[in-house]
């Protein structure tokens, strides 16, 4: 399986869509052998030119849950929190605490209502009731209603052979089918094209339901489209498996 194109690192909207578009003219046979670029609007996002033949738009939308979106940021958000407090701490500090967890991973469970923000500001007190835990320390610790309980649900401490201090921040939220939503948010844009127009509806970072749940409604959707759509055609692609789960077409008018 390829990497999700949200784990690696972009600059720009732009730069990420051109990722999606390689990968999906890769797997449909439009690349190589043609030239693709961004667009500015009202124009659509990708503007595809075949060696040979007109050109073709393509508008992107990724089918993303906002609340599962959310709560990822936040894990990272949280993350890279604790490690720059870290390196923010007096020197003598930081070495202390990397000696007392050099090889451990640790899990901050801060309850669901804490901002990143009201996260930050609680990880003076979190760090200071880190490093008085015994030398060694593995397990749960404050779970028992102790000074961080307004903070925390639990933190616990797992050691091996790894070069730490690791953070991990546990999150869980219920992750909808935001497919449908995703292509009919599109239907209703206007957009200029230099040829014929499509959407291309790709999933990256999103957990999805099993096939045979998720993939009934989008073609009940799909098939409630008729010849006024805009778009020519409708691909729905996954690019961690390089698959185009779903084709429409538009019947000639």
């Amino acid at each position: 399986m390829i990497q999700p194109l949200a784990a690696q690192t972009m600059h720009t909207k732009e730069e990420r869509e051109r990722l999606v578009f390689e990968r999906f003219g890769t797997t449909v046979g439009l690349l190589p052998g043609g030239a693709f670029e961004s667009r500015p609007t009202p124009e659509p996002d990708i503007l595809y030119s075949p060696e040979s033949g007109a050109p073709r738009a393509f508008e992107l939308v990724e089918i993303l849950d906002q609340d599962f979106s959310a709560t990822v940021g936040q894990q990272l958000g949280t993350k890279d929190a604790c490690l720059a407090y870290l390196e923010g701490l007096p020197t003598a500090e930081s070495n202390a605490f990397r000696a007392q967890y050099g090889n451990a991973h640790i899990f901050l469970g801060f309850h669901d209502r804490l901002t990143i923000q009201r996260r930050k500001k609680a990880l003076p007190e979190i760090f200071a009731a880190l490093t008085g835990l015994p030398p060694g320390f593995t397990g749960d610790a404050f779970d028992d209603g102790g000074p961080l309980q307004d903070l925390v649900d639990r933190i616990s401490v797992d050691r091996g052979r790894l070069r730490g201090p690791l953070f991990d921040v546990p999150g869980v939220t219920w992750v909808g089918d935001p497919t449908v939503d995703a292509i009919s948010g599109k239907m209703a844009k206007y957009y200029e094209p230099q040829g014929e127009l499509s959407l291309l509806a790709y999933i990256d970072g999103n957990p999805m339901f099993p096939d045979e749940v998720w993939l009934p409604r989008l073609d009940t959707y799909l098939a409630t489209l008729g010849r006024n759509c805009q778009f020519a055609h409708i691909y729905v692609f996954d690019c961690r498996t390089s698959r185009v789960y779903r084709k429409w077409s538009r019947t000639s008018p």
